[in-house]
């Protein structure tokens, strides 16, 4: 069976490989030019509630994310494949003494469009910046929401194991329990087979655990992704070289690197001058390299 060409969009890119290419556009109008159903996985990070909209006097407020993000999330659902993924990485501002609520809203929002809510997955920043006001705690925390067009969502686990985290004598006491590895019909719902508790590598949760990205930021992106997020769901949720990543708001190019990295498609696009500059460059930068190293497991 012959594999589809790759997408090509009638665009001219910034920058591109034998894998991918970087646009300067705005992301309604990029996702515009895709086919129907010609997306395998979108991981995306949109501007956060709050955050100067270009340095112009204005800011991202709830009115935009109602207005421009819904647009974009509707090309979303028409582009992705029915089998598809949405990572949509959000975390709403702290306003004084509250948190705001679009990071839930959205979910609504998304599931009134027609997606289907499947996960929130948490990452956790061990070192996160220092807080900035008196009644709270320093903000450690991001969501990656996991949408679907259906149920028949793309779900790879077995490429994402990790070492279990309980030892040898342990395994070995959990191993003499059948509730671990035999069906049985407990009350509390212990004892599934899915369970596994003895086993050497095991699945990872949807709490993922990394740093911030403290590297180089040339063009002061304000809320840069480390690489091993958008890797760890490509890893998820992929399973194949022909696979099409995509990010509408690519920033510094995070998502893109990680596809390059890791032997996927990708295309992305960034409207603000500066971020596409900085994103061209680091996309040079990487490519350049004799031999690409994948970066380390969440």
């Amino acid at each position: 069976m012959s594999r589809p060409e790759p997408v090509k969009l009638p665009l001219t890119p910034i920058f591109e490989t034998g894998r991918g290419a970087a646009y300067q556009a705005d992301a309604v109008a990029f996702l515009q030019t895709f086919p129907d159903e010609s997306v395998d996985l979108v991981v995306t990070s949109p501007p956060y509630d709050g955050q100067p909209k270009y340095q112009k006097g204005e800011v991202y407020d709830r009115a935009w994310y109602q207005g421009k993000f819904l647009a974009v999330t509707a090309e979303l659902l028409r582009v992705l494949k029915p089998d598809g993924n949405f990572v949509l990485n959000y975390r709403s501002r702290r306003y004084n003494k509250e948190r705001g609520l679009i990071q839930y809203e959205l979910v609504f929002w998304l599931r009134d469009q027609g997606w289907l809510f499947v996960e929130d997955f948490i990452w956790g920043k061990p070192s996160p910046p220092p807080g900035r006001f008196n009644q709270c705690l320093k903000d450690a925390v991001e969501y990656c929401f996991q949408f679907a067009k259906s149920d028949s969502f793309r779900f790879f686990p077995e490429n994402c194991l990790q070492p279990a985290r309980w030892d040898k004598r342990d395994r070995e006491r959990r191993l003499r329990l059948p509730q671990n590895h035999v069906r049985v019909n407990e009350p509390s719902g212990h004892g599934r087979i899915r369970v596994r508790a003895a086993v050497e590598m095991a699945r990872p949760s949807n709490l993922l655990i990394a740093e911030p990205e403290f590297g180089k930021n040339p063009a002061n992106h304000p809320a840069r992704f480390p690489l091993v997020i958008p890797e760890f769901f490509i890893w998820l949720m992929t399973s194949d070289a022909e696979d099409l990543v995509v990010d509408p708001f690519g920033g510094t190019g995070t998502t893109a690197v990680a596809a390059e990295r890791n032997g996927r498609h990708w295309l992305v696009s960034e409207l603000y001058p500066r971020y596409a500059d900085a994103m061209r460059e680091r996309l040079e930068e990487e490519t350049r390299q004799a031999v690409l190293v994948p970066v380390s497991d969440v």
